[in-house]
């Protein structure tokens, strides 16, 4: 995450500014691992970076962003784009799916 900060030419008090991060030592948690990372905020960090997210969570050295999505187009995919036996998904099955996503990722 650093290499990705500098090679963007971004300090830490900038990346927590454009993140809406509270102050530039949650980045620096972050950076070095010692914070874990939620889907949320992984995509806004894939999104500024302009990266995938398996490239966030250290999946893949392949920085291919191709599937990069933020969190607003995943609320539209997910209100709109999808539906389970023909029905659209509810809100609660949406907060439901999203809570399930960010398990799969922060358990990797």
């Amino acid at each position: 995450m650093k290499e990705l900060r500098i090679e963007k030419g971004y300090t830490m008090q900038e990346v927590a500014k454009k993140l809406d991060i509270n102050n530039r030592s949650n980045i620096s948690e972050i950076e070095h691992a010692r914070s874990g990372l939620n889907i949320d905020r992984a995509l806004k960090f894939s999104n500024l970076y302009n990266v995938s997210l398996d490239y966030i969570y250290g999946l893949t050295n392949n920085k291919d962003n191709k599937n990069l999505m933020n969190i607003n187009e995943l609320d539209n995919v997910l209100k709109t784009g999808i539906t389970y036996n023909g029905k659209p998904l509810t809100s609660t099955d949406i907060i439901a799916l999203k809570a399930f996503l960010q398990g799969l990722t922060s358990s990797k």
